[in-house]
């Protein structure tokens, strides 16, 4: 696709986008949550398309090409896994907090100032590294699909989050994901109709199992309950759910959206990795673009895959900036919607930055990973009646010991990427073992230290 018109879509979708906000009213609090005014349709489009990030068209698809059938069936639940908990949990802690607007401020009421500080930096720390990705997907993908400079594409998806952002904050990336939840679902089913239409169910059905759709090992079993597990714990720490949650008008809201969002991101996810497998088993040399690179780029379906892009990447983006920024607002300095603005600029600037340098962010993202898995069971323990910090931090910080020392001892961290720290097995991918330690000794610690308190 020549430049001109790729630059000119994306800046036209960027502007309707940006051009949705302009009329919006909100007041202070509504740069961090709407209060309990919002529907099933709003909150299920919102939800949805602020987790179907630019991450869906690549990493599915690379996993499938990589993996195995758990491996994609795997990927395809944990994506909907996150909403599953929120239908639990959601209508609880959005009754035990009415005035809230992120998870932080639930475990502040239930533990403490101290376990706040740590379950919000553990946060952000995930938060971080999602939006990293995200833009650091901005520029490889673009320039793979249209001959356009990423970094260029980062900075005019920074600068207009930031001016609809700054004016409305929450509000401003809620009423946004009406528009860009609608238009990416409405671009995935053309797209997938193109992929279709050139596929018979038959080449399908076949490429797939060459592409090992068809093949279960143990191994991949694995990787795949490994991914599900940590994608869960990280995910039900992410600000923008709550946000969401917190704005529903009731319980049924919450889990009807739930419901919706969790069976939208699995057929999501699980198309795009059967895709994936059917591009590594037609040959397809790049594990990333095993989905993208079957579509034959013609001027339409290059302005269909480029709007797409440009829809999915804003939709998290916005999500994420401003998450992140209630999150350290709200929760780290005790400061509000003006002080929020600062961060989010400072944030874009580090995302930005950090993106184009970055080489391996699924470090940082399996650390963050590790980190929710261990908090994950601590921090809702006490649902239902008010604790110490303590109650959190000790089961927390004796997990995450416990799977240093079994990393330390059962881990060979001659011949393993991740040594000690980073839970990877000998391939670098998620390790099930470690995860599941954490998640174990989680739960055991918070039953001991329970019962020994009392």
């Amino acid at each position: 696709m020549n430049s001109v018109i790729a630059y000119g879509i994306i800046l036209l979708i960027l502007l309707l986008v940006y051009f949705r906000t302009t009329k919006i009213k909100s007041s202070t609090d509504e740069y961090f949550v709407l209060n309990k005014t919002e529907n099933v349709f709003g909150v299920s489009l919102s939800f949805y398309a602020s987790g179907m990030g630019l991450w869906i068209l690549t990493a599915p698809a690379e996993v499938a090409w990589w993996g195995l059938g758990y491996d994609v069936i795997g990927y395809a639940i944990s994506a909907a896994t996150p909403f599953l908990l929120l239908f639990f949990l959601g209508p609880k802690i959005a009754n035990l907090v009415p005035g809230g607007a992120t998870l932080p401020q639930f475990i502040n009421i239930r533990y403490g100032r101290t376990a706040q500080i740590v379950v919000s930096l553990v946060a952000i720390i995930y938060m971080s590294a999602f939006l990293v990705a995200e833009f650091a997907s901005i520029n490889f993908l673009f320039p793979s699909i249209a001959e356009v400079s990423g970094l260029r594409i980062m900075i005019l998806v920074g600068v207009f989050t930031y001016a609809y952002l700054k004016k409305s904050g929450f509000k401003a990336s809620y009423i946004t994901d009406k528009f860009q939840g609608i238009g990416i679902i409405l671009l995935l089913i053309v797209l997938f109709s193109i992929w279709f239409s050139q596929n018979s169910f038959s080449e399908i059905v076949n490429y797939s199992k060459l592409g090992g759709l068809g093949t279960f090992e143990t191994f991949s079993l694995k990787s795949a309950l490994a991914v599900i597990l940590a994608v869960t714990a990280a995910e039900i720490f992410s600000q923008g759910y709550w946000q969401r949650t917190f704005s529903a008008k009731n319980e049924k809201t919450i889990k009807k959206a739930s419901i919706i969002s969790a069976v939208g991101a699995f057929l999501t996810i699980l198309l795009i990795g059967i895709a994936g497998d059917v591009g590594a088993g037609k040959g397809l040399e790049s594990p990333t673009l095993s989905f993208i690179g079957q579509l034959e780029l013609n001027l339409f379906s290059s302005v269909l895959l480029v709007s797409l892009c440009t829809l999915l990447v804003a939709s998290s983006i916005d999500t994420l900036e401003n998450a992140i920024s209630s999150t350290i607002s709200l929760d780290l300095i005790g400061k509000g919607a003006k002080e929020a603005q600062y961060i989010t600029l400072a944030i874009i600037h580090f995302a930005i930055f950090a993106a184009i340098y970055v080489t391996n962010i699924f470090s940082v993202f399996l650390v963050a990973d590790l980190l929710a898995t261990c908090l994950v069971f601590p921090a809702f323990y006490k649902l239902k009646s008010k604790s110490k910090d303590h109650f959190l931090l000790v089961p927390f910080v004796f997990s995450l010991l416990s799977v240093f020392i079994y990393r330390y001892i059962f881990i060979d961290l001659t011949n393993n990427p991740g040594g000690i720290f980073i839970p990877t097995d000998l391939y670098g991918l998620a390790d099930l073992n470690t995860f599941l330690i954490g998640f174990l000794t989680s739960i055991i610690f918070t039953f001991a230290y329970d019962k020994i308190s009392k």
